[in-house]
C-alpha cells in the first residue's frame, strides 16, 4: 500500500477517476502539483479498466494509485477514495476533477472556499457559463440543462448542472454510501446530499478541450448523448426512492450533523 509521511495531514483529496487516459494523464497531474499546496492536497487516481498504461504514467508522478478491473466512473472515484481513507486518514473531503484536462485546477480553490465557509456539497457548475458553451458543444449543454431540471425535481432543490467538478465532505459522502458506479455517479450524489439536508451551493467552474484521447460522455453522438441521459435519468430515479424509504424508515440524522466541524 501507498502511504504518506506521518508528518503530511492534507486535508483535502483530489480524486481523479481515469480510463485509458495515458495520452493526458500525466500533463493533468503535472498542472495540479504545480498548483495545490502539498501540506493541504493529497492527489489520487483511481485507475478503472484501463487498456494502456494510464496507471504507470500516474505513478510516475508521485501521486496514490487505485486500479480496478471493473470499468465505470463511480468504481475508479470510489478506489481512489478507498485508498485515500487508508493512507491519509486526515482527510476531511474530497474534490473530484476530470482526468482528462478538462478540469481547470484554479477551480479547487473556489470549491475549498465554499467548503471552509460551512457547505459540505460544492458543486462546480459549468453550463452558466456562456464560455463553456463552445467546448461542451450544444448537445451536451442542452442534455446538462434537462437532466439538471430532472435532478432538482427529484431533490427537492434546483441544480444548473451535473458537472464532474466538485467537492464533497468526507462523512457526507459516507452518509450517500453510492451505488450507481457508472453513468448515475453524479445524479445520486446531488440528489442524496439534497434530501439528506446538506448545506449545498454551486460555484462557477470552466470547462476546457480535452488534451487527448476521445470523450465517453460529453462531445459525443446525439444518439449516444440520449442513451446516456436515459440512464442518468434512471439512476436518478432509483436514488429518489431509496432516499425515500431510508427517511421514512430509519429516522436518519440531518447531513449537517455528519459534516466534520471546520476550523
Amino acid at each position: 500500500m501507498e502511504t504518506l509521511s506521518p508528518t503530511q495531514q492534507p486535508q483535502f483529496a483530489v480524486i481523479i477517476p481515469a480510463c485509458d487516459e495515458e495520452a493526458c494523464i500525466g500533463r493533468v497531474l503535472d498542472e495540479l502539483s504545480a498548483t495545490l499546496d502539498p501540506e493541504r492536497f493529497v492527489i489520487a487516481v483511481g485507475v478503472n479498466a484501463s487498456s494502456d498504461k494510464t496507471a504507470e504514467v500516474a505513478r510516475s508522478r508521485g501521486v496514490l494509485v487505485a486500479e480496478t478491473r471493473q470499468r465505470g466512473y463511480g468504481y475508479g472515484c470510489q478506489g481512489a477514495i478507498d485508498l485515500v481513507a487508508e493512507a491519509v486518514p486526515s482527510v476531511r473531503a474530497y474534490v473530484f476533477l476530470a482526468g482528462d484536462g478538462a478540469s481547470d485546477p484554479q477551480d479547487v480553490a473556489k470549491l475549498t472556499a465554499a467548503y471552509e465557509q460551512g457547505y459540505g456539497f460544492v458543486l462546480g457548475a459549468r453550463t452558466a457559463q456562456v464560455s463553456n458553451w463552445r467546448t461542451m458543444r450544444v448537445s451536451h449543454v442542452i442534455a446538462n440543462f434537462a437532466v439538471a431540471l430532472w435532478c432538482g425535481m427529484l431533490a427537492g432543490r434546483w441544480f444548473r448542472d451535473l458537472a464532474p467538478v466538485r467537492l464533497i465532505d468526507r462523512k457526507l459522502f459516507e452518509a450517500i454510501a453510492p451505488r450507481e458506479m457508472k453513468f448515475g455517479w453524479t445524479i445520486e450524489a446531488q440528489i442524496a446530499a439534497a434530501r439528506l439536508g446538506a448545506p449545498i451551493c454551486e460555484v462557477p467552474a470552466r470547462e476546457r478541450p480535452r488534451l487527448a484521447g476521445k470523450q465517453k460522455v460529453s462531445g459525443v453522438t446525439w444518439r449516444r448523448t440520449f442513451a446516456i441521459g436515459c440512464k442518468i435519468l434512471a439512476a436518478g430515479y432509483r436514488t429518489r426512492l431509496r432516499f425515500r424509504r431510508v427517511g421514512a424508515t430509519e429516522n436518519a440524522r440531518s447531513a449537517k450533523e455528519l459534516i466534520v466541524e471546520k476550523g
